[in-house]
């Protein structure tokens, strides 16, 4: 009888942790952002190819996506990365797409960079990438 009480115990935890699990968000938007960011900082090619969307890819394989950013970046590799401190301006979220201006200093200046997700079954990825002009402001905040 002990037996049967302590196999359905753990049978419900088990159970309760599969529906944490499955339940949990996972990273948002920003958090990705973030991420790509220092991917590029770091020149980690295989984060960034993880966290780009198809549009970003070139249409190539992952292994031709990684090989042709390491080649592009061979003499940027040599120095190490930046160092850049990488905080988030603004999120704008919806359903399915996000942006997220994100802010990139480093000891010569710094910029800041428009960053479009798309949610997809696996997450959020980045599927466009582009520096933000300094005379366009950032669209106000929930808080403005």
């Amino acid at each position: 009888m002990p037996l049967v009480v302590a196999l359905v115990v753990v049978g419900l935890l088990l159970l309760f942790m599969w529906i944490s699990v499955g339940r949990e968000p996972g990273p948002g938007p920003a958090d990705v952002a973030i991420a790509y960011e220092h991917a590029w900082d770091e020149l980690d090619f295989d984060l960034l190819f993880d966290l780009s969307g198809p549009e970003l890819r070139d249409g190539l394989r992952r292994d031709q996506f990684i090989a042709a950013k390491r080649s592009a970046y061979a003499t940027a590799a040599k120095r190490a990365r930046i160092g850049a401190r990488i905080t988030v301006e603004t999120s704008i979220a919806g359903h399915q797409t996000a942006l997220v201006v994100t802010q990139v200093a480093a000891e010569g200046g710094a910029v800041r960079n428009n960053v479009m997700l798309d949610h997809t079954s696996n997450g959020w990825m980045v599927i466009g990438y582009s520096l933000r002009p300094e005379t366009e402001t950032a669209p106000p905040t929930a808080s403005s």
